[in-house]
């Protein structure tokens, strides 16, 4: 990220990126400070209305923008940095409202990887969590709705290149497409990471994931935010407050501040912060701040304000979730034995059963607008059985079943019946192609019996890619830089190594005596804490041509 503070003599770029060695001699030197103090200004002004100065502003107080802030408070050096963090809903909610019953659970789910695991257990947020909603997933089912060829993980049994290469896509690691093969770097290196340890070196004795509901994690960071409040850390909230503007030159005619005792002496006294970035809320306050942080969702106004395009399309396709009841007679249903993650391609889009405990599944169905619509509009009892023929039927039998859907999302025919007369039909061809000396056909997921009453709920689906994630004092993280499709279930982890990172480098940058803004240079420069969004299709794709036997082994990926 380049510096406001800095001559744009001093700019040196290598395409559109910042050399630091061209501005590091300028940078303000508080190595000595030894993490007593933070690098924070007291603004002099006697204008009333003078912009009150931060370390670190933070807008969206989502799960990225939480965990930003908890990472910062949690470091030995960035927790003397003064915080803001800025959420247009209420944050406390989550702790005052949130206790679920334990059949009970919200419809956005997601899967934390080892990486993310290890990241928010170092940061104090894994221990407020219930052990009780956190289900961990132990193996994949993955197939292809019109061949069949099949893929299996299974995270106690894995060995070898399939190992290696599973267990870096999963606990995070930076992965490389070129010409569908694919090359594994590690994510950043460990000697100058506070937030990694062991628990990444020992992913083979993990599962491969574990589900739990993004509210469970918000419910985690927020008990942790104020759990650093309590103990001084200058964290503030401001909650139900939304960002009326952002401006790169405030109006106010002081433009420069007293630093505190240690950074006076390395600075001369004084420090230009004209520059730096003005938030207006709507209740009237002003923020101006050293690093402006963007975790503000999709259409990011921190984006907007640092003129950052950001480029993707739509994918023509909707994604429905719901929380699901499993049969408790399945011997394989998640929650009961361990849990496996069922996931089917079919030509309208991949279906998938993720697993949670007390019997309960999560949905992810990726499908067309028009079906999205459909299904939510279905009875349960007829939803319940698409639901289970999209993990079985063929996929001329579920357009039949598609087509006889109502305007009025009821069904024309009898679903149950239907579903079942074919069901016993394939029964009857596998019993045959067995007598032939044909395999056994594959398992398949667990029967659904219940749709929790209003979780049904359709989403359009994107892909949107920032052309940089750092400009002048701004950061962004999360789905501000990036949206993905859910198909590899990415999003949050995405997200999450993007704080890890960022907190990281903070941190770094402040032990290095450099200015928090500078660090950030150095992480977009690497990229060591963000998966490139556009690898995540190739990745998929890879596992799947090897499934359909287009590889003839994992093996033909190279690694460095």
């Amino acid at each position: 990220m380049t510096s406001h503070l800095l001559s744009r003599a001093a700019r040196a770029r290598t395409g559109r990126r910042l050399n630091p060695a061209a501005v590091a001699c300028l940078l303000p030197s508080v190595a000595h400070a030894q993490y007593r103090q933070p690098a924070i200004v007291r603004f002099l002004s006697s204008d009333a209305g003078a912009p009150e100065q931060y370390d670190v502003v933070i807008v969206g107080g989502g799960i990225a923008g939480s965990a930003l802030a908890c990472a910062l408070a949690s470091g030995k050096a960035s927790s003397t940095l003064k915080i803001a963090l800025i959420e247009a809903f209420g944050l406390n909610d989550h702790i005052q409202q949130w206790s679920p019953r334990p059949d009970q659970y919200s419809n956005r789910v997601s899967s934390l990887t080892p990486k993310s695991v290890t990241f928010l257990k170092k940061i104090g947020i894994w221990a407020e969590l219930d052990p009780s909603r956190v289900a961990p997933l132990e193996g994949m089912q993955v197939w292809d709705g019109v061949s069949d060829a099949r893929i299996t993980f299974d995270a106690a049994n894995i060995q070898g290149t399939q190992a290696s290469f599973l267990h870096q896509v999963f606990s995070g690691a930076r992965i490389t497409i070129d010409n569908i093969n694919t090359t594994t770097t590690t994510a950043s290196n460990s000697q100058d990471s506070e937030f990694q340890d062991a628990g990444e070196r020992e992913a083979s004795s993990q599962p491969l994931a574990w589900m739990t509901e993004n509210l469970h994690v918000q419910y985690g960071l927020q008990k942790q935010i104020l759990a650093h409040q309590t103990r001084g850390i200058q964290l503030d909230i401001f909650e139900r407050t939304k960002v009326q503007t952002i401006t790169a030159n405030p109006t106010t005619t002081t433009t420069t501040t007293t630093l505190n005792d240690v950074a006076q002496s390395a600075q001369g006294g004084q420090v230009d912060i004209s520059d730096w970035p003005v938030i207006e809320l709507d209740n009237g306050k002003k923020l101006q701040t050293r690093l402006l942080v963007g975790a503000d969702g999709v259409n990011s106004p921190v984006r907007t304000f640092a003129k950052i395009e950001s480029l993707g399309w739509d994918y023509a396709q909707f994604g429905l979730v719901a929380t699901l009841q499993i049969d408790p007679m399945t011997s394989t249903a998640p929650g009961y034995g361990k849990g496996i993650a069922w996931q089917r391609f079919l030509p309208t889009g991949p279906i998938a059963m993720l697993p949670l405990n007390n019997g309960l599944a999560s949905l992810v169905w990726s499908t067309t607008p028009k079906i999205a619509q459909d299904l939510k509009k279905l009875p349960p009892r007829d939803f319940c059985a698409l639901v289970n023929a999209g993990f079985s039927a063929s996929p001329a039998e579920l357009n039949y079943l598609y087509n006889s859907i109502g305007p009025d999302g009821q069904p024309l025919v009898d679903f149950q019946q239907e579903i079942e007369w074919r069901a016993s039909v394939q029964e009857m061809e596998a019993s045959k192609s067995v007598i032939r000396g044909h395999s056994k056909v594959d398992d398949k997921p667990p029967k659904v019996v219940g749709v929790q009453e209003n979780t049904r709920a359709p989403f359009p689906l994107r892909m949107r890619n920032s052309n940089s994630y750092v400009e002048d004092r701004v950061v962004l993280v999360g789905d501000a830089a990036h949206t993905v499709h859910p198909l590899a279930g990415q999003g949050l982890n995405q997200g999450l190594a993007d704080v890890e990172c960022l907190a990281r480098t903070i941190e770094q940058s402040i032990l290095n005596g450099s200015d928090i803004d500078f660090g950030p240079v150095l992480w977009a420069r690497s990229l060591g804490g963000l998966t490139a969004v556009d690898n995540i299709g190739p990745i998929k794709t890879e596992i799947m041509r090897f499934t359909m036997g287009l590889e003839d082994s994992a093996s033909s990926s190279t690694r460095s």
